[in-house]
């Protein structure tokens, strides 16, 4: 089931909507994020996926994730 989620890239200066498969790792919404993004903000190697202010396991399937339809994501860079 596809489920869109609003993202929010470090970094860019809107918020852009991305639809994802619920099968999907969370992963998916940091590589979908940064490359609907890339005319904006160059995407980074390592990123983390943050959800109600917790950092979610970029392996861990969307659906198990807690993140739900409209829910706000965070793509942060790690590191410096």
């Amino acid at each position: 089931m596809l489920v869109p989620v609003y993202g929010f890239l470090r970094g860019d200066t809107i918020g852009l909507l991305v639809l994802v498969h619920d099968d999907e790792p969370v992963s998916a919404i940091a590589s979908k994020l940064q490359q609907a993004a890339a005319v904006r903000v160059a995407p980074r190697g390592s990123v983390r996926v943050v959800h109600e202010g917790k950092t979610l396991d970029p392996a861990m399937a969307i659906r198990r994730s807690g993140i739900e339809a409209l829910d706000r994501v965070d793509v942060v860079p790690e590191g410096p």
